[in-house]
């Protein structure tokens, strides 16, 4: 049988509608969300069905619940050593059964997956085995309705795959701590586009509880150690912020710490950098992450949390040449030697920001060899040699994976005593920040962030070359107080295609599933 394709034929009588599948029906176009590169589909389009929406919410609930502990569904899923069988259980939630999506007498099923095989087996709850077929309920018909039949074996799959694929495991753990309905779409269609040419056989009605599972492990004991380092990363450190001292800085430098906005909060990841800075233990921090996401903010708020002045801001790509040190000007009949404030900085102590450090010409680097070293200095153009302030701190920035972007030499990435990756910006304070710089959008900001999300999630499942910003979203909301949010997309939000028509017309897609007046 190719379930696959058959589990868009089937579907339950009592409504097409996708369980706890965010809206999505039986059949939906979801081609907004996300279409597979290796889709075949006559038009090109992404389209949902119950079966394998279900089994993703029966799956996602059962492995939540075993890595979370959470109550309210009951299962386990096992993999014996070498990964060839996978036994899954579920105990189905009553909520299942009151809303008609499996039957009242069916208390719980068990798959064993073995290659293409898959052994499924329901039960009531007296674990007696319940018939495929219904001989002792004639009057029922068929008792076990075949969408039942898909969808936890669906489940199982997703399991197996979960176990086997290190990226798809990913996507998938990502769900669970953060259900959206782009990347339910986006497990969806990669599940069905990598199995939809397979064939599988069923066999059922063996007793498969009492199944002998001495060589399998379990799922809990295999997430154990994550469950465990999760809830040690989200535990929340009360870690206060030191400073310099207030004589260690001249009043001329202190003007320069920065002074940013009330929306602007330090994040709690970055506390402890904080004080590593202050102490010296690190002298050198480098942030990475996509564009958009703050990184130059995040280097100021460090700076302004802890008191140190930047004497410099250098942006790579544009600014950053031979004489990044200084170099010799004429001033009246003679030639003399400036030095930059990047030497002042390095003389007289307080912090330098280079900004994507990674579209600088490696040879205008070569400085930072030396600089970035335990006995720090520089040597500049007059012949001069400049030791490291013991109050000179190196923050440098950069996008990873962009055109134009190159790798760090080795030597210089080694250097640095801090690497931190920013991610994307929470909504929250997305939020705070469009709300405080353009008030009038707060009726709009859920709107605005929804389109964002679903256009980021589509240039990260497609790996697209476009970027989107709280910039971005900053400057729509700026543009919409004077002609509102569809006509202010067309100059703002738009763009960010490129001039890719395919593209505007799917953001165009994402802006009209909200009402804007």
């Amino acid at each position: 049988m190719n379930i696959f394709k058959d589990s868009y034929k089937i579907v339950r009588e009592n409504s097409d509608e996708i369980y706890k599948g965010f809206g999505f029906r039986h059949l939906s176009d979801a081609t907004q969300y996300y279409v597979h590169p290796n889709n075949q589909s006559y038009r090109g389009t992404t389209t949902l069905c119950q079966p394998i929406g279900e089994g993703i919410t029966l799956f996602s609930l059962v492995l939540r619940s075993l890595i979370s502990n959470e109550d309210g569904i009951s299962g386990d899923i096992l993999v014996n050593s070498d990964k060839s069988k996978l036994y899954f259980k579920v105990k189905f939630p009553e909520d299942w059964k009151d809303n008609g999506i499996i039957d009242n007498r069916v208390d719980q099923a068990v798959v064993l997956l073995e290659n293409n095989e898959i052994n499924l087996t329901f039960y009531d709850e007296n674990q007696s085995i319940l018939p495929t077929e219904s001989k002792e309920y004639p009057e029922d018909g068929e008792l076990i309705d075949m969408i039942y039949w898909y969808f936890v074996s669906f489940a199982a799959l997703l399991a197996r795959d979960t176990s086997n694929d290190d990226e798809f495991n990913r996507v998938v753990f990502n769900y669970i701590e953060n259900p959206t309905a782009d990347t339910f779409v986006n497990i969806h269609e990669d599940f069905y586009q990598e199995h939809k040419m397979e064939e599988y056989n069923f066999t059922t009605d063996e007793d498969l509880l009492n199944y002998d599972l001495r060589e399998f492990v379990s799922y809990k004991d295999v997430y154990g150690v994550i469950r465990q380092n999760k809830e040690q990363l989200q535990e929340t450190l009360d870690i206060v912020v030191t400073k310099f001292e207030d004589n260690v800085f001249t009043e001329e430098q202190k003007q320069l710490i920065p002074n940013l906005g009330e929306e602007f909060e330090l994040p709690e990841q970055l506390k402890p950098i904080c004080n590593a800075v202050v102490n010296g233990d690190s002298k050198t921090v480098l942030l990475h992450g996509p564009a958009g996401t703050g990184k130059t903010i995040s280097c100021k708020l460090i700076c302004r949390d802890i008191g140190l002045p930047i004497m410099d801001t250098v942006n790579c790509s544009e600014n950053l040449d031979e004489f990044i040190l200084g170099k010799f000007i004429p001033e009246g009949d003679q030639i003399v030697f400036k030095e930059s404030f990047v030497t002042k900085a390095i003389r007289d102590g307080g912090a330098v920001v280079f900004e994507e450090i990674n579209f600088a010409k490696p040879a205008y680097l070569a400085f930072l060899n030396s600089l970035l070293d335990d006995n720090g200095f520089v040597r500049l153009d007059n012949g001069e040699i400049v030791r490291r302030n013991p109050n000179f701190r190196f923050f440098a920035t950069m996008n990873l994976g962009y055109f134009g972007t190159k790798e760090l030499n080795q030597a210089l990435y080694n250097r640095f005593n801090t690497i931190v990756e920013i991610a994307s910006l929470s909504d929250a304070a997305i939020k705070k920040m469009l709300i405080t710089r353009v008030p009038e959008c707060k009726e709009y900001v859920t709107k605005i962030l929804g389109v964002y999300h679903k256009l980021k999630n589509k240039i990260e499942a497609e790996e697209l070359d476009i970027v989107i910003s709280p910039r971005n979203l900053e400057n729509w909301a700026r543009q919409a107080k004077y002609e509102g949010y569809l006509k202010a997309a067309e100059k703002t939000i738009i763009p960010i295609a490129k001039c890719d028509r395919t593209l505007e017309n799917v953001i165009r897609g994402f802006l009209l599933l909200y009402k804007w007046n």
